[in-house]
């Protein structure tokens, strides 16, 4: 079944999920400048829901936030660039006049002539609403809500109603309903409070201008959700389902006996639920949302290892559904282990290869791999990956050698068991490998059989690259760099090599580095095994790369939600990253201060966007 509310990066186009975040080439002719059209009510798209503010915040903090501002002030990194100053959508005056309509059309179809871009190449209309609302969100707070609230309750509810809907209970004829977003998407606040002072200018003639201003926009609140207000409404929605025990060797009992319920809006998780297993090993969820917006994943823990359910929808015209969590035996034999999909990026440097390997391994067989002994391991180990032998500065996510991870020779051990499914454990493992003169030929081994492989070779402007057992794709950008894209689909156990020519020597200058910043004087050459703009540009590629296998792994239900905070705790380390390495290009004169500052606002909205996701998860289990 199709998940239609989680499709923040999920277009399969090339490299299933990350197909979206690669695109051609392009020249900048191909994107010459034309003229923005006026404001046009009939190009506005009526949401068919309430926008959901927090939907969009990261949206916002990586798209707006660099003009408009983190919090809305109009003083982002590159305003000063911009030929007017932008608006600042934390001043009440700057919106008053203009209504959600309004800036939906400026969004979709941008302000040229301010060098603001028109979003509908990149944005949907969904996502354009979600960011309005959450700019819109900027000039207010919930405590002017609040206080909005309690005037509306003591001298509007009674005939517009406790919802807005304008059905109170001293309703004499047909009001205004506030929830009727056909409507009021159209209206400003100016306009709303002339309307109320013509209808009826003796209710709140005494209030001052606040009182009024807080009304109105707990008013608003009816047709858009703000970020203070969870998005997650209780319904007729009922979710059964059964936990199985598979296997002779399966555990008999899951932890504490409970099973948990992770209601997600997009990648949000906006609210979590617990029950008890009951003795036939079935549970019930009941006065569950229903909006066809909401999935949900059913996550049982045994014996240490998270155990999940596909994701599950509901809607009003289907408000139950089934589900099952399967809990499986446990093996030694890593047989039906399996790559099913590999992402391998090469980045040169002068004088040393940087690598970073994204995998997705899955298991075919129906009992939980636990692992097996080697020699040089104290205990057991799982998934297998050959590492050279002279690979310098190796670094993984969430873990760390002697603790998860274990390196013996040319291979590296995880020890996390791997449940049976489609890409259920995800590995990132990153290093550099030194050479000398122009040319490497690197020999990857792999354990296990491939379904899916993509090699993106980092481009230079002399580079040759070579790779037999694969086949060449395109040439295409990903963050902004240039990257020769190869792939192959169900190979073998065995060695792939990738024979280069035309690398950065050692102490050469990198023409990245002089393109960033601007300028051929006086270059520094940095030593192997890290340059910090290619470093810098590496964790792009994987933090790009993560997000979106991320969001694959949700629409199909692969990764618990123990799992997910992980990798919302790698993006947040890649970002660190990213924002450390860009600081270290600055302060080399490799990159002006114009892209430096806005470069480091988009890193740091995309990281407090993943800091706040990871704080709302603490309330799920762990």
């Amino acid at each position: 079944m199709r998940i239609s509310s989680i499709v923040l990066v999920l277009a399969v186009a090339f490299l299933l999920p990350v197909g979206s975040l690669l695109t051609p080439a392009a020249s900048a002719q191909d994107q010459g400048l034309r003229e923005s059209p006026p404001f046009d009510p009939a190009q506005v798209t009526i949401p068919l829901t309430p926008p959901f503010a927090a939907a969009g915040r990261s949206s916002y903090l990586a798209n707006c936030a660099p003009c408009h501002g983190e919090q809305g002030m109009g003083d982002g990194p590159t305003a000063a660039d911009l030929p007017g100053p932008p608006t600042a959508f934390a001043d009440p005056a700057a919106i008053w006049e203009l209504s959600p309509a309004m800036l939906f059309h400026t969004t979709k179809f941008g302000r040229l002539q301010n060098m603001m871009p028109p979003w509908q190449n990149q944005l949907g209309d969904g996502e354009i609403w979600d960011t309005v609302a959450y700019a819109w969100s900027l000039h207010t707070s919930e405590s002017d809500a609040n206080a909005g609230q309690a005037l509306y309750a003591e001298s509007c509810a009674s005939c517009h109603g406790e919802g807005g809907a304008g059905d109170g209970p001293d309703a004499t004829r047909e009001i205004n309903d506030f929830t009727d977003l056909a409507t009021t998407t159209f209206r400003s606040q100016a306009e709303w409070l002339a309307g109320w002072q013509d209808a009826h200018g003796d209710i709140g003639a005494d209030w001052s201008k606040e009182q009024k201003d807080n009304t109105l926009e707990y008013i608003r609140s009816f047709s858009y959700i703000p970020p203070w207000v969870s998005p997650y409404r209780p319904g007729d929605g009922v979710i059964t389902g059964t936990v199985t025990f598979g296997g002779e060797s399966a555990p008999t009992e899951i932890q504490d006996g409970l099973v948990f319920l992770d209601a997600y809006l997009g990648f949000d998780q906006v609210a979590t639920f617990t029950t008890t297993l009951g003795a036939d090993n079935t549970f019930v969820f009941e006065n569950l949302g229903t909006s066809s917006d909401l999935a949900y994943l059913a996550t049982v823990v045994a014996d240490g290892i998270s155990y999940s359910s596909q994701l599950v929808q509901l809607s009003a015209e289907q408000p139950t559904a089934g589900t099952n969590v399967n809990i499986y035996g446990v093996t030694e034999s890593p047989d039906n282990i399996r790559v099913n999909r590999l992402h391998w990026i090469l980045d040169s440097q002068p004088g040393a290869l940087v690598v970073a390997q994204i995998y997705l391994l899955g298991n075919s067989g129906e009992q939980t791999f636990v692992g097996q002994t080697v020699e040089g391991v104290d205990v057991p180990v799982t998934a297998a990956i050959p590492v050279p032998a002279d690979a310098q500065e190796l670094t993984l996510e969430n873990g760390s050698l002697g603790d998860r991870f274990w390196r013996v020779g040319d291979m590296l051990y995880d020890t996390m068991p791997i449940v049976p499914g489609d890409s259920t454990q995800q590995l990132i493992v990153q290093y550099a490998l030194p050479y000398n003169g122009t040319s490497y030929d690197m020999k990857q081994g792999f354990e296990y059989p491939i379904d899916s492989l993509s090699l993106l070779v980092s481009n230079l402007p002399d580079l040759r690259v070579d790779v037999p057992a694969m086949t060449f794709d395109s040439i295409q950008n990903l963050q902004g760099s240039e990257y020769q894209v190869w792939r192959q689909t169900d190979l073998a156990p065995g060695q792939v090599e990738v024979k280069m020519q035309g690398l950065l020597e050692r102490g050469g200058v990198d023409p990245r580095a002089v393109s960033a910043s601007g300028s051929t004087g006086d270059m520094a050459t940095v030593s192997p095994p890290m340059e910090s703009w290619v470093a810098w540009a590496m964790a792009a590629v994987v933090a790009a790369i993560l997000l979106a296998l991320v969001g694959f792994a949700l629409q199909r239900g692969t990764l618990s939600t123990a799992t997910t905070r992980q990798d919302l705790q790698t993006l947040r380390n890649s970002l660190l990253t990213q924002i450390a390495s860009i600081d270290d290009v600055h302060a080399l004169g490799q990159m002006g201060d114009t892209e430096w500052l806005r470069r480091r606002a988009e890193l740091k909205a995309q990281l407090v966007d993943v800091m706040r996701r990871l704080e709302s998860s603490r309330s799920g289990h762990k």
